[in-house]
């Protein structure tokens, strides 16, 4: 910039921060070769690196997925834990800063310039240098930065690369700063569901109003990102969405090389500049008739982009290619709403207007989210439907039985999804309940003694349940009946009931004596027995005057009674 080529604090500052930026050796951080002045040129030689900064990623791709997120942020923490170490804050952490290669390798750059641009801004009153979006409440209130306004810059980019876009976004830089000193980052997940649970904490730590709160340094924020990553889905390798660059010292073609350097070279270099204008200036009239035909006859024409969000990959691929349109596939990305290989975005978007020949973006939906499977082997059926409700997961509407030796009724004998592996979210697990151990053919034990026919019940795993009769042909003690009858088929641990006999029903008769005819042999019936009248001779009455058996007697139920009457 002209106003800092004759800032000699400037100067002095950048001189420093070249130097400090020229003694960090990080596989992490674009090295610093040298640095120094000719003709009053001040420059740095830096690495050359091959391939994209996250900026141009995040315009290609939209946003990262988990597991490539935490890669990138766990590489640009150990460049800043580096860094730090040596004292160097950063202070502009920004996906402009960050550059990946095409083996995946995310480099930092910019170390020192930030600084110097920095501390020649803090000259001028009210001033805050830097990408707003990305500044730490501190910086925005005017107090130094330490290693934790780099983490917090972070925790910023980390919000963008899940989201694809940053927390705050207002019409203004000052409506965007007041929002980063007032409200709380929303968690990355309540923008795009698939971000687990736990790099929204991870972010919540890192964004942090009051940096005391923030993890102490770099590496305490890596351990606790390291904590997270085994639990994260699988995703393409980082290098896979890096576009492969041009060998260094080679010029893309179409694009300038960037040079940055503080102006004040020789009147000499004005001149010839002066003088490869007007030889640009001729050769632009010498095309420019071509270029009028070109632009009627030649351009291609244009397309508006269709609607293809929603369809399936291979129907859009289809239909964007029909239209004249070149179509790239991106990275997938989890969605609750979009079914898996359909198209959840499209870059540009539907309406838009290319020429034929331009590039489409689609990114396809991976479908929901893996979510663990818990295990609900032994599980009740209540147990089971709470356990998948709490990892996001529903029990199938058929639930199949089997007997099982081992799993009590109405618990999970197996599930279709293993605890071991992962399921879609809000996908259906069925499980296959127990019925018990197999039925088995019930024992006949008629006849037996009690204690044999129990003992034969209980040993086959019956419970035994016991009553007793009266009974004349089956002896004391044995078994009159059972229910069910044998041969029955039971589960193991359901109940057979046995009668068990004891002996006659006898019982001491009573007296009729004096008892009326009529009101004798009710009696005699009532008590089961069987009544026999005979009139005493030559007499005419109708009482009882005597009885057989006499009364006292022992007798045996259904036995004969006899009364004489007179």
């Amino acid at each position: 910039h002209r106003t800092l080529a004759g800032d000699a604090g400037f100067i002095d500052r950048f001189r420093r921060e070249a130097r400090a930026a020229a003694s960090l050796n990080h596989p992490n951080i674009v090295h610093v070769h040298d640095w120094g002045a000719v003709d009053g040129v001040y420059f740095m030689v830096m690495e050359y690196v091959r391939g994209e900064s996250l900026r141009e990623i995040l315009n290609e791709n939209g946003l990262l997925a988990p597991a490539q997120a935490a890669d990138v942020l766990l590489q640009v923490l150990a460049a800043l834990e580096h860094a730090h170490r040596q004292g160097i804050v950063h202070r502009d952490v920004k996906p402009e800063n960050v550059i990946v290669t095409r083996e995946g390798v995310a480099k930092v750059a910019d170390f020192g310039l930030a600084r110097a641009y920095a501390d020649s801004r803090a000259t001028q009153a009210g001033t805050v240098s830097g990408t707003v979006q990305y500044l730490a409440p501190e910086q925005l209130q005017g107090e130094p930065a330490d290693p934790r306004t780099d983490l917090y810059s972070l925790g910023i980019v980390a919000f963008e690369l899940l989201t694809g876009r940053t927390p705050f976004n207002a019409e203004t830089s000052m409506a965007i700063a007041y929002k980063h000193i007032r409200d709380r980052v929303p968690p990355p997940s309540s923008k795009v569901p698939a971000v687990p649970p736990g790099l929204d904490g991870w972010v919540a730590s890192m964004t942090e109003k009051a940096r005391e709160l923030r993890p102490e340094s770099a590496e305490e924020a890596r351990r606790d990102l390291m904590n997270e990553v085994a639990t994260l889905p699988s995703s393409r390798p980082l290098a896979s969405i890096v576009r492969t660059a041009p060998d260094a010292g080679v010029e893309p073609a179409g694009e300038a090389a960037t040079t940055v350097t503080i102006p004040g070279a020789p009147a000499r270099r004005k001149r010839r500049r002066s003088r490869r204008a007007f030889g640009v200036l001729a050769a632009l009239i010498t095309v420019a008739g071509a270029a009028w035909g070109a632009w009627t006859y030649l351009l291609p024409h244009s397309v508006e982009v269709p609607q293809v969000v929603g369809s399936s990959v291979s129907d859009a691929q289809a239909r964007l290619t029909g239209d004249g349109l070149t179509v790239r596939i991106g990275t997938g990305i989890y969605s609750m709403r979009v079914p898996k290989d359909s198209v959840v975005r499209m870059r540009p978007q539907a309406g838009a207007m290319l020429k034929e020949g331009e590039q489409v973006t689609l990114i396809p939906s991976l479908g929901p989210p893996p979510v663990p499977v818990p295990d609900l082997t032994n599980m009740s059926l209540a147990e089971v439907k709470a356990a998948l409700a709490k990892a996001h997961l529903t029990l199938t509407a058929t639930i199949t039985r089997e007997y099982s030796d081992t799993i009590p009724v109405d618990h999970v004998i197996t599930q279709s999804v293993p605890s071991t592996e992962k399921a879609p979210r809000g996908s259906e697990i069925a499980v296959t309940l127990s019925k018990g151990q197999a039925p088995i053919p019930v024992p006949k034990v008629i006849g037996m003694p009690e204690e044999k026919a129990s003992s034969l019940l209980s040993t086959a795993g019956f419970v035994v349940r016991r009553s007793t009769d009266y009974s004349d042909v089956v002896a004391l003690g044995d078994v009159i009946s059972q229910a069910p009858a044998p041969k029955s088929r039971l589960q193991p641990g359901e109940a057979v009931t046995i009668v068990v006999s004891v002996g006659p029903r006898t019982f001491q008769i009573q007296s009729f004596l004096g008892m009326s005819e009529t009101e004798a042999v009710a009696a005699i019936r009532a008590l089961g027995l069987v009544p026999a009248v005979l009139p005493v001779p030559g007499a005419t009455g109708h009482t009882v005057v005597s009885q057989l058996p006499a009364a006292g007697a022992t007798v045996k139920a259904g036995s004969t009674i006899t009364i004489y009457v007179a």
